[in-house]
């Protein structure tokens, strides 16, 4: 381990990684500032400051996953949500993020900002199978890992830790949950850079179990480990039960009503719903029966809603939501999109209750103390929702096999249309409890560096000793 760097860079080793990612990429020396200040790739890898300047300079956080390249109201909130704990943590940090497309199918571009135009993903080389991290591993250390693997080491080699903000879930086979494990692996057992996975959900199962042998491996690497719900919490424990894996709650709680935001789109939307009582209604991303006409689950759903409160506003968070345009139109209700969640949090708090399946809304919907009827999504995260906000949006219902609860689900809006009100003032306080917990990421950060910049100490006293 390297001593205490003379660059107040709290002990980590990066003369140690500068020199690796020379030999590996065939560079000649340079100043360590080239290396605070990584080679653009696209706009979203800009430095983030610190909340507070300092001298010398903090530490560098690298934060693998950045979903701000999404057009996603959850995700986006979600990953400033944690950008503001970090910073609130260590207010002297500089956070270097790695953005979702760079570990994304690339199939999938298309689905982030702009229709993908412009993003630019490196071309490395990742397993796919427990089996190949080592030789993988093997393929970046000595510069065989791709054409555009520096874009990695060049950040790693600037980090004083690594945080991998896991929100996109590790479930199936998903592919940005392999790579994202692999990284964090790599920048651990390889770079021996202190690194964190936090802000996940775990939904491991023994179908298709590719993902749980990997899990395994990497997070008894890790310095620490942290899910954001409590299904995730057990199933972890279940699957990797020799992992100290904590529960801190979604990072999305860390936001209060005042961080809603009024802005000339959210009047638009405003004025185009109108006057008078409504309800929003947002899918979940499992199918459901959306069929034209009004013999569908969705169509006789909707009507039923209908008749506790007359306006319906059919709401698209993200491109995965733009089939509920047609069921809009054919229910007489209003379609809108809304992609900016400070936006979402101010329009919500006029509404009577939310009908969706997504994970997130159901968080802002209820810091801005209005109910939710949810629906499951394609993991536990929704049931995770609902538990964390302690049974006051009751259970997720199945989108798929609607109609045997039609009649619960009416129920469910009339109870809510009565006692909104009341229903208001515990929503926030179960919220304003998350919020207090959620923070504690913050503190696991912070604990993670002073420990590494401790242990540089002990060791440049031994050197110098010796």
């Amino acid at each position: 381990m390297s001593p205490v760097s003379s660059d107040g860079s709290n002990g980590t080793p990066r003369s140690k990684l500068r020199g690796l990612v020379r030999r590996v990429l065939g560079r000649p020396p340079v100043t360590s500032t080239a290396f605070d200040q990584p080679p653009k790739f696209d706009k979203w890898t800009d430095p983030i400051a610190p909340a507070v300047a300092s001298s010398p300079p903090g530490p560098t956080v690298v934060m693998l996953i950045d979903c701000r390249d999404q057009v996603n109201l959850g995700a986006n909130a979600l990953v400033e949500g944690l950008i503001a704990i970090l910073s609130r943590s260590l207010p002297n940090a500089t956070i270097l993020p790695i953005p979702s497309h760079w570990l994304i199918e690339a199939e999938f571009l298309h689905t982030f900002v702009n229709d993908g135009v412009d993003l630019r993903q490196p071309r490395v080389e990742f397993p796919y199978v427990c089996d190949q991290f080592e030789t993988v591993a093997d393929d970046w250390m000595a510069g065989r890992g791709g054409p555009d693997v520096g874009q990695y080491l060049d950040r790693f080699a600037a980090a004083d830790l690594v945080v991998v903000n896991g929100e996109g879930s590790l479930y199936r086979r998903n592919q940005s949950a392999v790579r994202e494990l692999f990284l964090a692996w790599f920048c651990k057992t390889r770079l021996g850079v202190p690194t964190m996975f936090v802000n996940g959900s775990s939904h491991l199962t023994d179908v298709d179990p590719v993902l749980p042998p990997m899990v395994r491996k990497t997070f008894a690497a890790l310095d620490a480990v942290a899910v954001r719900e409590p299904p995730s919490y057990r199933n972890l424990r279940h699957y990797a039960p020799d992992v100290d894996v904590k529960y801190f709650p979604d990072s999305a709680f860390v936001f209060t009503p005042s961080h809603a935001r009024e802005t000339p789109t959210a009047q638009k939307i405003r004025d185009e719903i109108g006057p008078g009582p409504h309800f929003y209604f947002d899918p979940s991303p499992m199918p459901m029966d959306d069929r034209a006409g009004a013999s569908s689950a969705l169509h006789r759903m909707i009507s039923a809603l209908k008749g506790v409160v007359p306006r319906a506003v059919f709401v698209s968070t993200g491109p995965g939501d733009d089939y509920i345009e047609r069921t809009a139109r054919e229910t007489g209700s209003v379609f809108v999109r809304i992609y900016d969640y400070r936006e979402w949090m101010s329009l919500i708090r006029d509404a009577r209750f939310l009908v969706t399946g997504r994970y997130h809304n159901v968080i802002m919907a209820a810091i801005m103390g209005i109910p939710s009827i949810t629906f499951a999504s394609a993991s536990h995260k929704v049931h995770g929702a609902c538990e964390m906000l302690e049974g006051l949006a009751g259970s997720p219902y199945d989108p798929t096999n609607l109609r045997p609860h039609l009649q619960s689900i009416e129920d469910q809006a009339r109870s809510y249309l009565l006692n909104r009100d009341r229903l208001a003032i515990p929503l926030q306080d179960v919220c304003a409890r998350r919020r207090a917990e959620a923070v504690g990421v913050g503190q696991l950060a912070a604990d993670v560096i002073g420990q590494r910049a401790a242990k540089g100490l002990v060791e440049d006293s031994k050197a110098v000793g010796d």
